[in-house]
């Protein structure tokens, strides 16, 4: 079958309709293709254990266009929760994706094909066309594709469920996802003799172990926790965002840990244990309660990353690396339930560094730190400009003067001042590559229009943007004005810094907003 469309996307997780959203606002004329593996929109939710729910305020998540906490009324009198501390679940984002895809292709804006797979093996070629198939290969689509394909599973979020071990498990260990915790739970097919161990130190590890002594009652004494490397945490009742780290970070001219530790003595960061550094920072949000059952968990095994669980004269053997003591379980009358949490999440390992890869494609990827979708949002709102022809060039193209002042005489197009300009997030790296995301912020609202209060106007009325909320600073001028006076020493170049000079003068309006 041949279809037409002006964009093709493909994957329809949050990343995706966030983008798709902002599009359409944006451009209501345009025509989209969805393609999709699952069988319903939302990405890793769908196959997510059934105790998630966002780390964040929902305020923040999901399209720019849908309330995803629901109406502030119903909120403080039904839910009795105030808005801003609504934080849904997983039935409850779903159920919101479901929603806005069902509007959009009922507006005729949008064509969703769900079970699909894309053909990344068959070059588009000079004519743009591209195939995408059905996964029981009953049915073959070729697209016309008019402006951009766009690939939204960059960033896909690995999970237990979809993701096995990568270690060698004996077939007598007992081991689990949280999905199928959670399922035996509520089957009551557990029994009163198991004893827990929870692999693995992000966000699922800890929702695990919240889980199994707030909703199953399983006694502290019965769960071992093994962590790899202890990380730093967002406390939710803090008053830290997505910007304190990198904040944090630029005050501390680029120190990591003195950054986190300010940060904890200011109360806006936790970790685990107060007697040990956390040697990693992944955006976790936790709240109060949530740390308090952590840490009531005593038995916790830190020796790196599993690298085999063996089963020998009956007792269970966990190797590290090879530096590390194995950990030993001796023979006993419980059953040893270890609980998969090892997945990377959304640190997969795959990174974007062009974004606009050429005037036919384009890569979704974080901007910013998380939440995510803003940064889908943005570059949504950055590609509508460029067609629309409202992007402001002229200083774009300066700013590519700047950086690289040798050019080779040819006059950028606008993707190419997008390609050149508008990066991926670093979830790691130097510290220029850490800093990226107030960089990024500050092009972003510059070459949103010639006007800078327009890109701030239009942040400010995003629903996923932080700008939204009521008092929130965004100081990026004074962030700048940093940049430009110690680039040097945080390493950057002389490029960046002439950069950041033109940056600063463009966005004075922004001055204190």
């Amino acid at each position: 079958m041949k279809l037409t469309c002006d964009y093709l996307v493909t994957g329809a997780g949050a990343a995706s309709l966030a983008f798709i959203d902002t599009l359409l606002t944006e451009i209501p004329s345009a025509k989209v293709i969805l393609v999709d593996k699952n069988a319903a929109p939302g990405g890793h939710w769908v196959h997510d254990y059934d105790f998630v729910r966002l780390h964040q305020p929902s305020v923040l998540y999901g399209v720019a266009s849908k309330q995803l906490e629901g109406n502030w009324l119903k909120c403080l009198v039904g839910r009795r929760t105030l808005p801003w501390k609504h934080r849904a679940t997983k039935s409850e984002i779903l159920q919101y994706f479901q929603s806005f895809v069902e509007e959009k292709v009922a507006s005729g804006q949008l064509e969703y094909y769900p079970e699909c797979q894309y053909d990344f093996s068959q070059p588009s070629g000079d004519c743009n066309m591209h195939r995408f198939a059905s996964l029981d290969g009953s049915s073959e689509f070729n697209v016309q594709v008019k402006d951009k394909f766009v690939n939204g599973i960059l960033g896909e979020c690995q999970i237990p469920s979809q993701c096995p071990v990568q270690f060698k498990v004996h077939e007598e260990v007992h081991i689990v996802t949280p999905n199928q915790l959670y399922l035996s739970h509520h089957e009551g097919s557990q029994t009163k003799n198991e004893q827990y161990i929870v692999l693995g130190c992000g966000k699922t590890a800890m929702d695990t172990v919240v889980f199994l002594l707030r909703d199953m009652k399983i006694c502290p004494d019965d769960i071992s926790w093994v962590i790899p490397n202890d990380g730093w945490m967002i406390c939710r009742e803090g008053t830290g965002g997505p910007w304190t780290y990198f904040r944090a970070l630029l005050a501390a001219d680029g120190d990591k840990e003195k950054a986190c530790v300010n940060l904890e003595a200011e109360g806006k960061y936790t970790r685990l244990d107060k007697d040990i550094m956390p040697a990693h920072f992944r955006f976790p949000v936790i709240g109060k309660e949530e740390l308090k059952y952590m840490r009531v968990v005593s038995n916790i095994v830190r020796k790196g990353r599993v690298s085999s669980i063996a089963v020998k004269e009956g007792s269970i053997k966990v190797s590290f690396g090879k530096d590390e003591e194995p950990w030993i379980l001796p023979p006993s009358s419980n059953d040893h339930v270890f609980i998969h949490c090892t997945s990377p999440g959304p640190f997969n390992g795959k990174e974007a560094d062009e974004l606009f890869v050429s005037d036919t494609e384009m890569c979704l990827f974080l901007l910013y730190a998380p939440p995510v979708s803003i940064s889908l949002s943005v570059l949504a709102k950055l590609e509508s400009a460029r067609r629309q022809g409202t992007l402001d060039l002229d200083f774009g193209r300066k700013l590519l003067s700047a950086r690289s002042p040798v050019q080779n005489g040819n006059v950028p197009s606008d993707n190419d001042v997008l390609r050149q300009l508008v990066r991926g997030f670093k979830f790691k790296g130097d510290t220029p590559s850490q800093l990226i995301s107030i960089v990024t912020l500050a092009i972003s609202l510059a070459l949103i229009d010639e006007d800078p209060m327009v890109g701030y106007e239009w942040m400010k009325a995003n629903r996923l943007s932080f700008f939204s909320i009521p008092g929130f600073k965004s100081g990026i001028v004074k962030d700048l004005a940093k940049l430009a006076r110690d680039g040097t020493k945080l390493g950057f170049t002389e490029g960046d810094i002439r950069v950041f000079d033109l940056l600063q003068e463009k966005l004075k309006p922004l001055e204190g907003k």
